[in-house]
């Protein structure tokens, strides 16, 4: 079957600015390195293999097992993590019916919370607080980020969230799993997760359970399937990646226990080869099975007279909204999409700017040590330091995030005489609104601050609840300052406010705040309503939610074009020393993904009109394998580790460049192993009915070498189409991000076996395109090509119009 796409564009004059990715080479690795398989796998090769009846059972079971794993691992994070957190403050002796385990400091009622100068000294004074609970408090943060350091150093792997490395495996990069997703990493991720969420740095679980439940999963699949750690087959790397994005969809769903939003999660933020309707089915059961696993554990972590339907329960003051609220509502749509933009600023500059390197280097040479060895610790103890001190002071700062967010997400009850209120109750409702503005604020503004620099640092955390949590915190602030003017206002009805019919209730706002800045900062959408609706139960403020959301997705795409995985993606992922794995294919060359289509409008109208010719390796600076050429093993050697890329185009010679296919350096690797002594010459030879032209030229060339050696490459891969020099970028672009290409061959025109070849006429190769330049171009916003379009002359318009008039197109040959 052949599919046509008609060629259309200009042909600007020949240049040449812009990242050469192919042909850029690396520093020479050790020469016992084994050159892993190909950084991304073949869709194409992987998608043919048909799974057996055997392969669907085995699928479900390892779906299964998984699912139910993650939902007993995710239960011991949570208890043992918020335990650790309430131990630093003290401890509570109340009978178990009437709190929470899972958030014993925040439940506990107020009588019954000992801190530890009460446990020690029975004193409860501002003195004791200063001179025994601050400094148990700090010895406790300081033992425990300790001890995740130490955990991160054994595993450097389990550093920052996880989801913008899951998110390129799904795509099909193999980026070391025996490694990234090995039983090793599931230990340090877990016991350094519980670790970090301990410590009180701001930092969230969340994302970082997407990488547990993928990890757990590649293990049962590895025991399951039989299969070892290398994933090298087309088929095992397809139904892997098909089960990693159940997985992923997975720890979203027990992060936040919404099964629903965490299906709509991977399916709204991965760029994945599989249709969506059979991600959503394998991810619909997992979850569900996780979810349903963490949700029964709350009958042994909840009193009989404490009962928590949802993560958090929202009972709002009124019992729906009216139209009016719009208006802050999209305000806080609006703050969540500014908020977004400026995270993502400030947490790059920090990197980009030199200024964690510089503090480092600084506390490094204060303290005496060695910089690349302790560099990072003494960062993150530094920032534990600051965290304590700004956080110390009020005791709803030192409660764990999912617990701070709770409170905002509650409206304050009326006082009742014979009521035990918890502690929560004490934090925020007993302060009037001007204090509690106060107190909001500078929550707001620290804690801005802190995230925006601790996501980053080397340890194991996530974004997603310090997102959530800023915007509640935003969210509640707007709302009671929208219920002071409805106080001030006097107006008939505005002026009453009971507990039922309240036109302000601060807690709605809080809850839509939380939505607007996780939006803000992830620029997803639908998953984020269904998550926050799920999380809340909060059916009435479904609409307020989507509007602010929907305000925030406009404005943060008006100012900013990655979210913060992609924007991690661009400038810490595969990057020579920041890499986390071992793997060295790739390496320096970013994530390699091409997301065009979906790409802001702001990104696609600084594409130029330009063609193939433009933006690809030219034949004479593209690194090649010659056939009529002779080699020693040495040499071959020297050529395989003096680069990061996955392969090499073969072609003839670079006098008569016919296109004989592209050979993986995991194939030539394999294939000089047959060569015994060194530094003899060999040549290449291939088992395809060679072209007229370069048998000639072979027999030609050889003749004057007698008894040379040959060395027969036993897998070289074939195009499946031709794509002209002529062919237009943007549907470059578009073939390589839906045809999921990652490379491609751009022959000369007039050339091939296609329908704009001439009769005869060999494939001469002129060039070539990997999704890695690909990559680069989208991510610089195509600022090598602005000036391409500059200095063309009518000649070079006539040439398109004449190959426009002659009919030649495109042809996939498929």
């Amino acid at each position: 079957m052949s599919v046509k796409v008609e060629l259309s564009g200009e042909i600007p004059v020949l240049t040449y600015a812009r990242a050469d990715s192919h042909q850029a080479t690396m520093p020479e690795p050790p020469r016992d390195t084994i050159v892993p398989v190909n950084g991304f796998i073949d869709w194409s090769k992987s998608v043919t293999a048909h799974p057996s009846v055997s392969t669907v059972t085995r699928k479900w079971t390892v779906l299964v097992i998984s699912s139910l794993l993650v939902g007993y691992i995710t239960t011991v994070i949570d208890l043992a993590s918020v335990w650790m957190n309430d131990l630093k403050k003290g401890y509570c002796f109340s009978k178990i019916d009437k709190w929470s385990l899972l958030s014993p400091y925040s439940t506990c009622p107020a009588e019954d919370w000992h801190d530890w100068s009460r446990i020690l000294f029975g004193s409860t004074g501002a003195a004791s607080t200063f001179f025994v609970n601050l400094p148990i408090y700090t010895i406790f943060a300081v033992v425990i980020t300790g001890a995740a350091c130490f955990v991160t150093y054994r595993a450097p792997q389990i550093k920052s969230s996880g989801i913008s490395e899951i998110k390129v495996i799904i795509s099909g990069l193999n980026y070391d799993l025996s490694q990234y997703l090995g039983l090793r990493t599931l230990f340090y991720k877990i016991t350094g997760l519980i670790l970090v969420v301990s410590s009180g740095l701001w930092l969230g679980k969340e994302g970082p359970l997407v990488h547990v439940a993928c990890c757990i999963l590649n293990i049962v699949y590895n025991y399951v399937f039989q299969v070892g750690d290398i994933d090298g087959d087309s088929a095992n790397s397809f139904l892997r990646r098909e089960l990693l994005s159940a997985a992923a969809s997975t720890g979203i769903s027990v992060a936040f226990n919404a099964p629903i939003g965490g299906v709509l999660f991977m399916v709204e933020s991965a760029q994945s080869f599989y249709m969506p309707t059979k991600i959503m089915w394998n991810s619909f059961v997992s979850a569900t099975i996780a979810v349903v696993v963490l949700t029964s554990f709350k009958i042994f972590t909840d009193g009989e007279n404490f009962l928590e339907r949802d993560l958090f329960q929202v009972e709002f003051g009124n019992f729906s909204w009216v139209f009016i609220e719009f208006v802050p509502y999209t305000l806080l749509g609006a703050l969540g999409g500014v908020y977004g933009y400026l995270f993502i600023k400030l947490n790059t500059l920090y990197r980009v700017k030199g200024i964690r390197i510089s503090v480092q280097r600084r506390l490094c040479q204060l303290f005496r040590v060695d910089l690349h060895k302790y560099g990072n610790y003494l960062e993150v103890f530094l920032l534990l330091a600051v965290t304590i001190i700004l956080n110390f002071p009020m005791e709803i700062t030192r409660l764990p995030l999912h617990a701070y967010v709770k409170i905002l997400f509650t409206d304050c009850p009326e006082p009742k005489d014979d009521d035990t209120t918890s502690q929560s109750t004490t934090f925020i409702c007993n302060s009037s609104n001007g204090m509690s503005i106060l107190k909001l604020f500078y929550i707001f503004v620290q804690g801005f601050l802190l995230s925006t620099y601790t996501y980053g640092v080397h340890l194991p955390g996530g974004v997603l609840m310090p997102s959530l949590a800023l915007g509640a915190t935003a969210g509640r602030l707007v709302g009671l300052i929208s219920q002071s003017i409805q106080d001030s206002l006097h107006i008939g009805s505005l002026a009453e406010c009971t507990k039922k019919t309240c036109l302000v209730s601060p807690s709605s706002y809080a809850v839509v705040g939380a939505a607007s800045f996780m939006s803000g900062i992830t620029k997803l959408t639908m998953c984020v309503v269904v998550i926050i609706f799920e999380l809340t139960g909060a059916v009435s403020y479904v609409l307020p939610i989507m509007c602010a959301v929907m305000v925030s997705k406009f404005v943060n795409d008006w100012i900013c074009t990655d979210n913060i995985y992609d924007t991690w993606l661009k400038y810490e992922f595969n990057r020579g020393a920041g890499q986390l794995v071992s793997s060295k294919i790739n390496e320096g060359k970013g994530s390699g993904l091409c997301e065009f289509t979906n790409a802001t409008s702001t990104v696609k109208n600084l594409l130029p009109d330009v063609t193939t010719s433009r933006i690809q390796i030219p034949l004479e600076r593209t690194r090649c394998i010659q056939l009529i050429q002779k080699y020693t093993r040495e040499e071959i050697e020297d050529f395989i580790h003096s680069d990061t890329h996955e392969g090499y185009p073969l072609i003839g010679s670079i006098r008569n460049p016919v296109s004989l296919g592209y050979i993986s350096k995991e194939v030539l690797q394999r294939s000089i192993q047959a060569i015994t002594t060194p530094s003899n010459p060999f040549r290449f030879s291939i088992s395809e009915k060679l072209p007229t032209s370069v048998i000639s030229d072979e027999l030609h060339y050889f003749q004057q070498f007698e008894d040379i050696q040959v060395c027969f490459l036993d897998t070289v891969e074939k195009s499946h189409f031709y794509i002209s020099e002529l062919t237009p970028l943007i549907s470059l672009l578009e073939m390589f991000e839906k045809l999921h290409l990652n490379h491609c061959i751009v022959m000369r025109a007039g050339s091939g076996s296609g329908s704009d070849s001439m009769a005869g006429t060999d494939p001469l190769m002129t060039g070539f395109v990997d999704r890695f330049v690909l990559a680069q171009l989208i991510n610089s916003k195509f600022s090598t090509l602005k000036d391409e379009l500059v200095g063309r002359t009518d000649d070079v318009e006539q040439r398109l119009t004449d190959y426009e008039r002659d009919g030649h197109s495109l042809e996939f040959i498929t």
